[in-house]
């Protein structure tokens, strides 16, 4: 199963160099490795770089800019899953197809590989098919933690859980000025949300009330109260939305 969730779960602080950690964190030589095999590409923003039920060809490792991942119900309504960032991969199959939808949110750059190729190095290090089967059961915890919080938190709770992942990672939030840059725009954060975007607003107005944020420009956010978002997120679940 192929989940690709990362930006709005939680991810460790980013140290002195603001380098953003990624659950597929890989050793300077076993990407140097990777690289000298891989093709380097860059895509535009809008771009789709796989979709469901295609081959499922190569591994993409992201060395710039943000991935939407999203899978269509049936009836047609737009899940977003999760939104892939530098130092991430993306690409994991099932039964040798995609099962999601890659598409760039901006400008991208990644190293693509083949999964043959892929297999030809994990046999010769052993140390990247751990790394791989890490990603792997990462996708499977974080794709458990998502259906909880759709399933016991309400839509301001969401967005609230939301909020608290973004505010660790240092490129989109400034601690100093207490402002937080979405990297998304309202109709996606919707979607990851699980709600209308109508219901996504009346969310941000109901933190905005509680005084936990204040909205300067639909793509950023003053964060008020730390500690009210997470307590906020972590209360038992009521009824209205």
């Amino acid at each position: 199963m192929q989940t690709d969730q990362s930006l709005f779960q939680t991810r460790p602080v980013a140290g002195k160099s603001d380098r953003i950690l990624s659950p597929f964190d890989l050793s300077k030589e076993a990407r140097e490795q990777i690289y000298n095999i891989a093709t380097a590409l860059s895509f535009r923003r809008g771009t789709t770089i796989f979709s469901p039920g295609a081959a499922a060809q190569f591994l993409y490792f992201i060395d710039e800019g943000i991935v939407r991942i999203s899978r269509f119900a049936e009836n047609g309504h737009r899940q977003v899953l999760g939104f892939q960032m530098a130092g991430d991969l993306i690409g994991l199959s099932e039964n040798g197809q995609y099962a999601n939808c890659a598409v760039t949110l901006r400008s991208v750059r990644v190293h693509r590989v083949s999964w043959s190729q892929m297999h030809g190095l994990m046999v010769a290090e052993p140390k990247l098919l751990l790394a791989l089967f890490n990603k792997v059961v990462h996708d499977w915890l974080q794709a458990q933690s998502l259906i909880m919080v759709l399933g016991q938190q309400n839509t301001h709770q969401r967005l609230a859980s939301c909020l608290v992942n973004l505010l660790r990672v240092p490129q989109f939030f400034d601690a100093q000025s207490a402002r937080l840059r979405l990297p998304v725009n309202r109709f996606e954060l919707a979607d990851y949300l699980g709600v209308a975007s109508r219901s996504a607003e009346r969310a941000f107005a109901r933190l905005e009330k509680l005084g936990l944020v204040r909205r300067i420009t639909p793509r950023v956010i003053e964060i008020l109260n730390i500690d009210g978002l997470e307590r906020l997120q972590l209360e038992q679940r009521r009824s209205h939305h």
